[in-house]
């Protein structure tokens, strides 16, 4: 009698042990809820001035995407423009510091002056991001206002403009910037917002893509029996396999099978290198060049090219890494586009538009509408749509259609001059010492996609085992 009493109050002591359990784990999640609020839609448009921003740009070029816009509104006061970030779960929420101008209208504001600056995509978490204008003001108080697409852009209602990460550890996210409305108390209050989801990458996205330069009839520059085409493509080819062992997905634009068809006036085709950049919808495009000179032996060195109006941290360091691991030196070529060591931003100068222009009507078409700073480069300036100016739409008859020259994303583009065809030294360089240049430029590649600490993806060693490395 007494042992199934025994019993019986180690039975009651376990139950108690469990409801203490699950009572602690209780009050812990509403402690969470107290610290981190989990709202809903209708507070985060708590407090949203009816009135809205318009948006009269917003474009991704590369990783970053970057608003621009006005507000009309008293301006007098302001003390700060931002732009809030705000999601369901309050711990998620960040504000980006924004430029701003005062108008007579009230004001101007951007996310960042430079292309390849504003909003980092690819540092954005799993979440639904809601955009809004966020004003402070000298007395310590803010108002928050919404933001309609005042933009020409070519999107049907409710289409979004769509981004896919870059390729770590197998894993990407793909990014839906839309905008829609919000009943705001039986008005409708336009509204910007982006969707962070995990995904797969699908088969016809990419994260770089690699283009050698020239190739089919078009072999570039020649010296004694080397041409441009046929090394670059091996250049091209050994950059591609070592991002593949990094993880990444590369596309290249030419494999050296190209028959006499393929030249310079084929750039534009529907499969030219142009729109394969385009159609891949990656973030980056690397085009691998040599250079040559009138003058052979005269002139010597690595030079990268680079979009204008654009961070230059990247450009520089693919020329550093390329002097260094191949053992070369910077291009001593001195032009008032030389901006760095072994960086160069080259635009369209007054002449090459004035010169566009009268091409255009001997040819009897309309002259393009060239804007300031904008790429001389087509790989540069085709390839980065809207935020590099591009312009080819089909009109000259000498060239076929870019299809993404009026496209709101666009590809980051750099085109590597690696050394003077015509330069003993850099051509012995070249032949010789390919890895230096494919360690240089997969270096900065790495490092700048990936991070200096990535840890590759474990792949299996010939013995069956998992291996990985940090590079």
């Amino acid at each position: 009698m007494s042992s199934k009493k025994k019993k019986k109050v180690k039975i009651n002591k376990r139950v108690f042990r469990i409801f203490i359990i699950i009572l602690a784990l209780l009050i812990a999640y509403i402690a969470y809820l107290m610290i981190y609020r989990v709202s809903s839609i209708k507070d985060i448009f708590e407090g949203i001035e009816t009135k809205e921003a318009l948006i009269s740009e917003y474009i991704v070029y590369g990783t970053h995407l970057n608003i621009k816009g006005s507000l009309d509104i008293e301006n007098s006061n302001i003390d700060k423009v931002s732009l809030a970030l705000k999601t369901i779960n309050t711990e998620d929420q960040s504000e980006i510091s924004m430029n701003y101008e005062k108008t007579p209208n009230g004001i101007e504001f951007s996310t960042s002056d430079l292309i390849n600056e504003g909003i980092n995509l690819e540092e954005m978490t799993t979440n639904t991001y809601y955009l809004f204008v966020k004003v402070d003001y000298n007395n310590n108080t803010s108002k928050y206002y919404s933001l309609k697409n005042d933009t020409d852009y070519d999107y049907q209602e409710g289409e979004s403009l769509e981004y896919y990460t870059i390729t770590k550890n197998d894993r990407n996210n793909k990014i839906d910037i839309k905008f829609a409305d919000y009943d705001m108390n039986g008005q409708p209050l336009e509204y910007m917002y982006i969707g962070v989801n995990y995904t797969r990458l699908p088969d016809n996205v990419y994260d770089v893509v690699i283009d050698p330069g020239h190739g089919g009839s078009d072999v570039g520059a020649e010296y004694g029996k080397y041409n441009e085409a046929d090394l670059t493509i091996k250049i091209a080819k050994a950059v591609k396999e070592e991002l593949e062992d990094l993880g990444l997905k590369v596309l290249l634009t030419r494999d050296g099978t190209e028959g006499e068809e393929y030249n310079v006036y084929s750039v534009y085709d529907s499969n030219g290198r142009v729109n394969m950049v385009g159609d891949s919808k990656a973030k980056y495009v690397f085009s691998i060049h040599l250079n040559s000179i009138e003058q052979a032996n005269s002139q010597s060195g690595v030079e990268i090219y680079a979009p204008s109006k654009a961070n230059l941290n990247f450009a520089k360091s693919l020329a550093d890494n390329i002097v260094k691991f191949a053992d070369t030196k910077y291009s001593g070529l001195l032009m008032d586009y030389k901006i760095d060591e072994g960086v160069y931003v080259r635009t369209l100068t007054e002449e090459d538009i004035s010169n566009s222009a009268a091409n255009a009507r001997a040819k009897g078409y309309e002259p393009y509408d060239i804007k300031e700073n904008t790429p001389y480069l087509y790989m540069i300036r085709e390839t980065g749509g809207i935020a590099t100016g591009a312009y080819v739409d089909g009109r000259n008859p000498s060239y076929g259609v870019n299809n993404y020259y009026n496209s709101n994303i666009g590809v980051e583009a750099y085109l590597l001059e690696l050394g003077y065809i015509n330069n003993r030294v850099d051509l012995e360089n070249i032949v010789n010492n390919q890895e230096g240049y494919v360690e240089g430029i997969v270096k900065s590649i790495k490092d700048e996609l990936l991070g200096e600490n990535y840890v590759t993806p474990e792949k299996k060693s010939e013995d069956g085992k998992n291996t990985s490395k940090v590079n």
